[in-house]
């Protein structure tokens, strides 16, 4: 399987089938709220704008928003058909690494829809610095070049959450009576040191941003999908595939960080909005995602970590260079998979129809990948890469484990195939090939260091 190294993945055979399935949705979904249809063509500005920008840009979502939804209102009074409508999507923490490469895939593949991400390109949090949140914004913003309407089709929101509320979010989408089709909530302080150093900020911005983006999906009557993670499940320690039946917080395994609870109480609140969901018609995902991996990687995971010392070419020939391994590399091990991956089971999740009005659901790959076997993988993809055999430079340093770190997590995808009829199609030899390529290209070298 080949896969770009400058965009999110899409399998060319699978590409009119995922534009079916965008197509194909229940009409009552596909025409937004109440029935209402949409003919029109709505023009959303993607350029970050600072100040008084800000303020238009907000002010043009909403006017935009508003005209779109009065456009579904009257085609809907003079057009009984059942052509294809405009889908309108919110992604929270949009300029983050699951976040951007999700709206790049749903823009990219879909012409009829709409993006209103929300994030904030200024601040850090967590891992994730602002520097890679621009560079991820202007990723965005270069798609122009390949299609002339992926800008015109993605507005972006330069705004905290938990500054924004409930009432902030429904006025900068474009008011109380936009038709919002649904809500993925991506936004998150991430990373198991950062939530151990501030554990307060870890449950603001991990729980009380999902309380304000859950009710702002009951209030635009939309599907709504939270981006939780593996680590709810604990320490695995007898390496055995973590099952959503099993629930979190089990008696053989407890969550170990900040972080971890912090999801499970994301996920509490989400659970407690099955009932009025149920109600509306519309669907809440909990998508517990693994390790996951790919181009514009998080700085602090290993893989970029790995990529970036083995291909940085700002050392002197023949130096050697080192490789930190946390544990004696058999001790521990984690669900890899890759973001293009990821994002398709997001999509999926999105948009299902089987299962009851609240799922959780494992996305992963389902194979647990141990360190050393990916400090291997790494090395190998990263030399033939260089076109070189640089495994001999590479000295790998043995650190002991950090605080919060578990020895293992892999995820039971079976619930996954059952509802969502996904499972992931990379493996971790080719993504790494992909990853490595994009790690040494001038994207990689000049944005992303």
């Amino acid at each position: 399987m080949q896969i770009s190294p400058n965009s999110v993945h899409v399998n060319p055979a699978s590409r009119g089938a995922m534009r079916q399935r965008w197509t194909t949705r229940p009409a009552a979904r596909r025409r937004g709220r109440r029935g209402e249809h949409s003919g029109s063509r709505s023009v959303l500005s993607g350029r970050r704008n600072r100040g008084k920008g800000r303020e238009h840009q907000r002010q043009s979502a909403v006017v935009v928003l508003a005209m779109m939804t009065s456009a579904r209102r009257e085609n809907n009074d003079n057009n009984d058909d059942d052509d294809e409508d405009d889908v309108v999507l919110v992604v929270t923490g949009c300029l983050g690494f699951i976040g951007s490469h999700f709206c790049e895939r749903v823009l990219t593949n879909n012409a009829n829809a709409r993006v209103i991400g929300i994030d904030r390109a200024d601040v850090d949090l967590g891992p994730y610095k602002k520097e890679h949140k621009r560079a991820n914004l202007e990723h965005l913003m270069r798609k122009r070049d390949i299609d002339d309407t992926f800008t015109d089709r993605f507005t972006f929101i330069d705004e905290n959450i938990l500054a924004l509320g409930v009432d902030g979010m429904l006025e900068q989408c474009g008011g109380t009576s936009a038709a919002i089709d649904g809500v993925v909530h991506c936004a998150a302080f991430s990373g198991v040191r950062d939530t151990l150093d501030d554990p307060t900020l870890a449950f603001r911005a991990n729980v009380e941003t999902t309380a304000i983006a859950i009710e702002f999906a009951k209030r635009r009557e939309a599907n709504f999908v939270f981006l939780s993670s593996g680590a709810t499940y604990g320490d695995n320690a007898d390496k055995v595939a973590s099952r959503e039946c099993e629930g979190v917080m089990g008696a053989s395994s407890m969550a170990t960080s900040p972080y971890a609870f912090s999801k499970i109480a994301g996920e509490a609140v989400v659970r407690s909005y099955a009932r009025a969901f149920e109600a509306l018609g519309k669907k809440i995902t909990i998508a517990r995602i693994f390790t996951c991996f790919g181009n514009r990687g998080r700085p602090d995971m290993a893989i970029t970590r790995f990529m970036i010392c083995l291909l940085d070419d700002g050392g002197n020939e023949g130096e050697e260079k080192k490789l930190t391994m946390f544990g004696d590399g058999d001790d521990s091990w984690r669900d890899y998979c890759h973001v293009s991956d990821v994002c398709s089971g997001i999509e999926k999740a999105l948009w299902r129809e089987k299962g009851s009005t609240c799922e959780a659901i494992n996305i992963s790959r389902g194979e647990a990948v141990s360190l050393r076997r990916l400090m291997t993988s790494v090395q190998r993809a990263a030399s033939e890469e260089l076109k070189s055999s640089s495994e001999n430079d590479v000295k790998i340093v043995v650190e002991p484990k950090r605080p919060g770190d578990v020895g293992g997590t892999f995820a039971d995808v079976s619930k996954a195939k059952n509802l969502l009829d996904w499972e992931a199609e990379i493996s971790l030899e080719e993504g790494l090939a992909s990853v490595a390529k994009w790690y040494n290209s001038a994207e990689s070298k000049t944005q992303f260091r």
